[in-house]
């Protein structure tokens, strides 16, 4: 073994990071911490709306549309603007195909915190069962494996149509 390949063998294991500038790794931490907290804000809306209803009443089909219109359209608004902007050209494939994925269990813990209060039996939203927390840990899941295919495949396909269309 050359010393040329073991310096190869030992820049591919610090290549996420070293393929990525700084500005481009804090651009994306930032586009993370704005879908945080735009789904915590919208957990929050719909939780405060949900604990204010009268006793066994129920939504509104025009609430509930206005609210995830609002809620879906500003976060995947954000997920399009931050797949133009956070990688270069330049950016491993790689990197631009899995890291925009962890927006789901991003998305999913700001789910599972704003409704962590909700989670005890007597709760308003959990009612006299024995406890809500594997019910809301559930969710969690299923809204981090949502937003991780559409969120994330909207800044994949935004950052790889500028890739194909900045072609030198």
């Amino acid at each position: 073994m050359s010393a040329e390949s073991g310096t190869h063998a030992g820049a591919d294991a610090k290549r996420w990071i070293s393929d990525v500038t700084n500005s481009q790794f804090v651009s994306f931490l930032v586009w993370l911490c704005a879908e945080f907290a735009l789904s915590f804000a919208a957990t929050l809306v719909i939780k405060h709306h949900a604990l204010g209803l009268p006793v066994g009443a129920t939504f509104s089909g025009h609430y509930l549309a206005a609210w995830a219109a609002t809620w879906g359209a500003s976060t995947l608004l954000l997920a399009l603007l931050a797949g133009a902007l956070v990688f270069r050209r330049s950016t491993p494939w790689d990197v631009v195909l899995v890291w925009p994925l962890l927006v789901g269990p991003v998305v999913g813990a700001a789910f599972y915190f704003a409704l962590v209060d909700q989670m005890d039996q007597g709760s308003r939203m959990c009612g006299k069962q024995n406890s809500c927390d594997i019910s809301w840990g559930f969710g969690a899941v299923v809204v981090s494996v949502a937003a991780s295919i559409v969120l994330g495949a909207a800044f994949i396909s935004t950052a790889s149509l500028k890739r194909l269309v900045l072609r030198p």
